[in-house]
């Protein structure tokens, strides 16, 4: 949701305006058909007035968010390219707001901020979008000591953990619905002190604020290694606008319990560090693309099966300056979907000034509507933070033990291996 300062534009302009760059984003274009066991993307060309609407809200404090909740349980035409655009007006006096509402299987985050930057933002070439991975290339080929490094590392994050499962509280498919933000200067101040990225000052603050509310409300997570699923995007340069997901949705295990800010901060920036490397995300690339499918579709169904499901947390970046005529977007809200079994899945949008969080929560989790506080408090005193010491180790995390796991990603790295040593025989 792009907040915006200016005049409420007209409809048929927006419409007229966003109709001028769908050439470029064939994610806007295409519908995912399905025939049998087959599916595949299928041109089709939207319309306009269906896709782009406008509705008035009232000025009361709550209208806002009241409406964009009533949004997101409006069904998906199975005729017509997955997303919508609702022009929202009459919460301020002096803006407007624009809801960008997609479906998962159609958009990725880094499509999602590819489509807002192509829309609202300056002419870009491909690789300037925001939010795509450097380095990588759509035929990387991973060395084969990194392919036994990366899956071993798959391996170990396989186990069950069985956090977030309590016959008291069993999963419900009822979902807090809650906005927050902070200054990103707190991220910046807290990262460069640190060493570290944004985007660990933003899981650090995270793992914070579960460990605090699971010291009172969740024992099962007091305490004990946080595992959160975070996005790897592989989305190369040229797959910008390309429809469906180019990402790898990986585990890590963050330092749960008590302890200074700054050492959460150093232990994750320890278990992030794999996921900044080219060579890793080579391999989970490969894994995405070049599995056989249903090695993939088993790799899919073990990492999702109950035992396994967690956190899930996600940090997008826009570092283009956005606007629509003369309205600049001064904020932009994240909207994240929480799926069936998920606790709860977070979501970060860093633009300007401002790092807006959505949280999605599960209503089973016994006050966990207070996460959002929490997480805002953990980043107050992370700004802060001075350097930490360098020999703190990352967080503990049990061996895989499980039958199932160790023999799938056994046959993975023998695919992967396979698949590697072919293509270099080729290259000789």
């Amino acid at each position: 949701m792009l907040h915006l300062t200016g005049t409420v534009p007209d409809l048929t302009g927006l419409r007229a305006h966003v109709a001028t760059r769908l050439a470029g984003l064939p994610c806007l274009t295409h519908l995912l058909t399905v025939d049998g066991p087959t599916a595949r993307w299928s041109p089709a060309r939207p319309d306009m007035t269906q896709h782009i609407r406008a509705q008035r809200v009232g000025g009361q404090p709550a209208a806002l968010d009241t409406a964009v909740r009533a949004f997101l349980h409006e069904p998906w035409p199975d005729t017509a390219p997955a997303w919508r655009m609702v022009l929202l007006h009459g919460h301020v006096p002096d803006g407007f707001a624009l809801l960008y509402l997609t479906q998962h299987t159609v958009q990725d985050g880094a499509n999602v901020v590819t489509v807002l930057e192509a829309l609202f933002g300056p002419p870009l070439l491909p690789g300037q979008s925001s939010l795509l991975a450097r380095g990588l290339t759509p035929t990387a080929r991973p060395p084969l000591r990194q392919v036994l490094r990366s899956t071993a590392t798959l391996l170990r994050h396989m186990r069950r953990h069985h956090l977030w499962q309590s016959p008291a509280h069993p999963p419900t498919d009822q979902r807090h619905t809650v906005w927050t933000q902070a200054p990103t200067a707190w991220l910046r101040a807290a990262a460069r002190a640190g060493g570290a990225s944004t985007n660990d000052v933003f899981l650090t603050a995270l793992a914070d604020a579960i460990a605090e509310w699971a010291g009172t409300a969740w024992p099962g997570a007091a305490g004990v290694a946080i595992p959160v699923m975070v996005p790897v995007s592989l989305r190369t340069p040229e797959e910008v606008g390309v429809p469906g997901n180019r990402l790898f949705l990986t585990r890590i295990d963050l330092p749960g319990g008590t302890m200074p800010p700054g050492e959460r901060l150093e232990r994750t920036r320890v278990v992030t560090a794999a996921l900044k490397s080219s060579d890793h995300k080579a391999v989970l690339r490969a894994a995405l693309t070049r599995l056989p499918r249903s090695l993939f579709q088993r790799l899919v169904a073990l990492s999702t099966a109950p035992g396994r499901l967690t956190v899930c947390a996600s940090y997008l970046v826009v570092r283009h300056r956005l606007h629509y005529g003369d309205a600049a977007v001064h904020r932009i809200d994240p909207i994240i979907c929480c799926p069936p079994g998920v606790p709860m899945a977070v979501a970060v949008m860093s633009y300007e000034d401002v790092a807006s969080a959505c949280f999605r929560i599960d209503k089973a989790l016994p006050h966990a509507e207070t996460l959002p506080a929490r997480w805002h408090q953990a980043l107050a005193d992370l700004r802060a933070t001075t350097p930490p010491a360098t020999d703190v180790g990352p967080a503990r995390t049990e061996p895989a033990t499980a039958a199932d796991a160790t023999s799938l990603v056994r046959t993975l790295v023998t695919s992967l291996v396979q698949r590697s040593t072919t293509a270099a025989a080729r290259r000789k």
